[in-house]
């Protein structure tokens, strides 16, 4: 996970439920069996029993934000304001894992933030300035209330190395000067088309690709602003927002009766064509081995993203990411007892299994990931590694009083408590 944000509203406190009320999965003496052989094999393994450790807590409020980025967590003071409400917010700086204070910075923004993005010594911080959806973007001096700039454009992302900052408007992207917020460049968006982002490497793109209406496609460098390759396609008059999708180092576009065409970044090489039914879909990055593409209450079609051939294709999941060899899905309809994450073959969407009522939270980079399962009834719950292979859940611990906002970051399982504090605890 790159950026993350947790938040923390207003939280009703309910008793935990009678007996007659328990969540189970499976009938109650059952579940105690099976309880019972799970510790067991854990002692018998020598493996640790789960139990409550002891968090590191950083005092926060209700209505503070928390954004993590990399080895920081910035902790936002004060409840997001009216759009067009001028307040001063403090954001605070810790380190991580050893949630050590770093600074305390001072913005002064007009509306909720949404992104804080810290980078030698510069805190960039994205807030919408009123109703209509226009938002902005400060530069801060870190540990100061020093201004060094404002734009009215939306942040798309820093580059540390270049001390480059990508902004957004409506009709154009812009790489401005991380320091002083001067103009590097500027590319215009065409006005029968659009301008994406694509290639993320950590926080920032490795190519911008613009479609126009008339069939311009160009791939272009987001540290300059350069073009990079050009090809001519059919024109779709009214059509190009939508029917482009770059998806990781491929960027697919409609060409009308041929289908969707495939191009290598950044070269824009052709590489297939695919005639599988894309009109209303839209695609997602990172989808391991395939190309994952979604159509609304639909289902999903997995697309080979060397031939472009249709893999297979189901009505049943809303969403899909690969973790190792695996894909995890989840269904586009599921009932409360109805389990959350599916681990599918990516090569024919058949079912492998399923972890009931655990929850995603991040990868470990090793083909297994963590996730929490939240008791139902109470503010408690339990943190593992979860491995899609062998289908096993290594149980990791317990953390009390959680208000159900939670990620996995830096080795660290962060949420933020019942009583508005944020608490670490440690996943290895």
């Amino acid at each position: 996970m790159a950026n993350g944000v947790i938040e923390l509203g207003e939280v009703p406190r309910e008793a935990p439920p009678d007996a007659a009320q328990a969540d189970r999965l499976v009938p109650r003496r059952a579940l105690l069996a099976l309880l019972s052989i799970a510790l067991l094999a854990l002692v018998t393994a020598g493996a640790p029993v789960p139990f409550r450790l002891s968090p590191t807590i950083v005092p926060a409020r209700l209505g503070d934000t928390t954004f993590l980025s990399g080895d920081r967590m910035l902790l936002v003071g004060g409840s997001a304001t009216l759009v067009s409400q001028v307040s001063r917010r403090v954001v605070r700086n810790f380190t991580l894992p050893a949630a050590r204070l770093l600074s305390s910075t001072t913005v002064t923004v007009s509306g909720g933030i949404n992104q804080v993005l810290l980078v030698g010594g510069t805190m960039v911080v994205s807030y919408q300035v009123d109703a209509s959806g226009i938002w902005a973007a400060v530069a801060v001096t870190e540990g100061t209330d020093h201004v060094r700039w404002r734009r009215t454009a939306r942040l798309i992302a820093v580059s540390a190395p270049d001390n480059l900052v990508l902004l957004g408007t409506d009709d154009s992207v812009l790489g401005v000067d991380l320091r002083t917020g001067a103009t590097r460049w500027k590319l215009s968006r065409p006005a029968d088309g659009y301008i994406a982002e694509t290639g993320w490497e950590g926080n920032f793109p490795s190519w911008l690709v613009l479609l126009s209406d008339s069939g311009r496609l160009e791939s272009r460098d987001p540290h300059t602003g350069a073009l990079i390759a050009t090809r001519t396609l059919p024109p779709r008059p009214g059509r190009a927002n939508g029917l482009v999708w770059p998806v990781d180092d491929l960027v697919m576009a409609d060409e009308g009766a041929a289908g969707f065409g495939a191009y290598r970044l950044p070269g824009l090489t052709p590489l297939w064509h695919t005639r599988a039914d894309l009109s209303t879909s839209w695609m997602q990055a990172g989808c391991g081995r395939l190309i994952c593409t979604f159509q609304h209450q639909r289902g999903m079609t997995a697309i080979d993203p060397a031939t472009g051939l249709e893999l297979w294709r189901s009505s049943q999941y809303a969403y899909a990411d690969g973790v190792g060899d695996y894909l995890l899905a989840t269904r586009a309809e599921r009932g409360p007892d109805e389990p959350g994450l599916w681990v599918l073959d990516p090569a024919t969407g058949q079912v492998r299994g399923n972890f009931g009522r655990w929850e995603y939270l991040a990868g470990t980079g090793d083909g297994r990931f963590y996730g929490k399962l939240d008791v139902r009834g109470s503010y408690l719950l339990h943190y593992a590694i979860l491995d899609p292979a062998t289908l096993s859940v290594r149980l990791l611990g317990t953390a009390d009083d959680v208000s159900n906002s939670c990620q996995a970051a830096s080795g660290l399982l962060i949420c933020r408590l019942v009583n508005a504090n944020v608490a670490l605890w440690r996943l290895r």
